[in-house]
């Protein structure tokens, strides 16, 4: 097995006691990925002229972390849920769902506890069996959909407040059968590849994660929090037994407080952590790769955007917030409140580089994110404006003014089209330099789009216009 330290791996050898260091591993790996900088973590998408940036770790943390526990082991409630709590560290329990309630497994009623607190309840399987041998064999083709069904619904029944939609393959085994088959009942599933992922999982089915022998030193522990922030990637760890003195429970049992201690180092760094179960990190990953910022309208005192993916949502309920950094623009300075449907949202005001950006958080798919303003918005702000002209508002339902600018004062060509490419507008004269306006009246027209062309010189603008029912 491998643990990882800032710039080197230890390798555990096969008897389990000696550690040895190789820095030539360590280098090779190091070495063969790029670091990216912390200004280019998240997603950067211009959409509808809006310039923002989605965080690549939600709160624009440098990497995120993930504590997992295996197999229902007594201690990992009894000892390891108080350290949690007292930090509000949220943890994912994968559950071998035969074994609840049956010798040192706590029963349903602590898994309903540890749900209401927040942790993630993830299925390990019914029976914790070998799913390569389960995919191999052609008969025990049934049996592996049981472990993986059953187990899913037994949870889903028993534990009403959460929905179970994570998996850790049993014994480490796994294979692309067992895989392809997986992916009919859950959103994604823990390996148990000893790595972190970096910068995002490989295969969401065998997500990479580390885990911790009764043996591994604390500063070996510790060292993969370094490591991860360093490389601003994401941390699984993998726990299963707990010793308190002499008393033991569970597969590789690691001193409480060796725990207690390593939680307490990740307390100090979590400025720069996100800490959160797996399945909450999967889903920000796929919403953060799929969702668009972008300008709905303003009216008044108000500006609109609308956050959206294209994630289905029939069998996975994709709704972690994203956080997002959005520029100022314009009169969208002294934003004093921001609200998505009638949830206000916290936010903050930072300059970069001579600019404001706004940092807040929302929820892909849900309503239009609100900013506030303590005086009229108006409309000629330049986020509205692409390649140089835009409309406001887009859609619209009686009329829009298209902005453009100029560089000089010049004779433009403005024809206005309708669906069909009739000419239905011509604004076409003598214009001054610098930001214009003209206001579009839809009376009369059949809702559509409309295509408005402005020819100025050399340069050829247009624009897109939505006429509403």
């Amino acid at each position: 097995m491998i643990f990882n330290l800032p710039g080197i791996f230890f390798h555990r050898t096969p008897a389990g006691s000696a550690l040895r260091i190789s820095v030539l591993c360590a280098l090779a790996f190091l070495f063969s990925f790029p670091v990216p900088a912390q200004t280019t973590n998240g997603k950067h998408n211009p959409s509808g002229g809006v310039g923002y940036e989605i965080a690549r770790w939600r709160g624009f943390k440098r990497a995120a972390f993930t504590i997992s526990f295996d197999d229902n082991y007594r201690y990992q409630v009894v000892y390891a849920r108080p350290v949690l709590n007292a930090h509000n560290y949220k943890a994912t329990y994968f559950l071998v769902t035969n074994r609840v309630g049956k010798g040192w497994a706590p029963g349903w009623d602590t898994v309903n506890m540890l749900a209401s607190e927040g942790h993630e309840i993830g299925s390990h399987s019914k029976n914790h069996p070998d799913f390569v041998h389960l995919a191999n064999d052609p008969t025990c083709a049934d049996s592996m959909r049981h472990e993986f069904r059953d187990s899913r619904d037994t949870i889903n029944a028993r534990v009403p407040t959460q929905k179970c939609e994570t998996f850790a393959w049993p014994l480490g085994e796994v294979n692309d059968s067992a895989i392809s088959v997986g992916k009919r009942y859950y959103m994604a599933c823990r390996g148990s590849i000893d790595r972190y992922e970096f910068p995002d999982p490989a295969n969401p089915y065998n997500i990479y994660s580390q885990h911790i022998y009764s043996d591994t030193p604390l500063a070996a522990v510790n060292g993969f929090i370094d490591t991860i922030e360093m490389l601003d990637g994401w941390l699984v760890e993998r726990w299963h037994g707990f010793r308190m003195d002499h008393d033991t429970n569970g597969y590789e049992p690691v001193p409480v407080g060796e725990f207690r201690d390593h939680i307490n180092y990740v307390a100090l760094n979590e400025g720069s952590l996100w800490i959160a179960p797996l399945g909450q990190v999967v889903k920000y990953l796929r919403e953060r790769d799929s969702s668009v910022l972008a300008f709905v309208d303003s009216t008044g005192y108000d500006i609109r955007f609308r956050l959206s993916n294209t994630l289905p949502d029939t069998l996975f309920h994709y709704n972690v917030p994203l956080s997002l950094k959005v520029r100022e623009y314009g009169k969208m300075s002294g934003v004093y409140q921001i609200t998505q449907g009638t949830n206000v949202l916290p936010f903050t005001v930072t300059e970069e580089f001579g600019y404001n950006y706004i940092y807040f958080d929302a929820v892909p798919n849900d309503s239009l994110i609100d900013m506030h303003l303590p005086f009229p918005a108006g409309i000629f702000d330049d986020y509205v404006l692409t390649n140089g002209a835009g409309c406001f508002p887009n859609p619209f339902t009686l009329s829009t003014t298209i902005l453009f600018d100029l560089g000089e004062a010049v004779y433009a060509d403005i024809r206005v089209y309708d669906p069909g490419g009739r000419i239905v507008r011509n604004y076409s004269r003598l214009y001054p330099s610098g930001r214009n306006s003209i206001v579009f009246d839809g009376a009369g027209l059949a809702p559509g789009i409309y295509n408005c062309i402005i020819r100025a010189g050399e340069r050829v603008m247009s624009v897109r216009m939505a006429l509403a029912p």
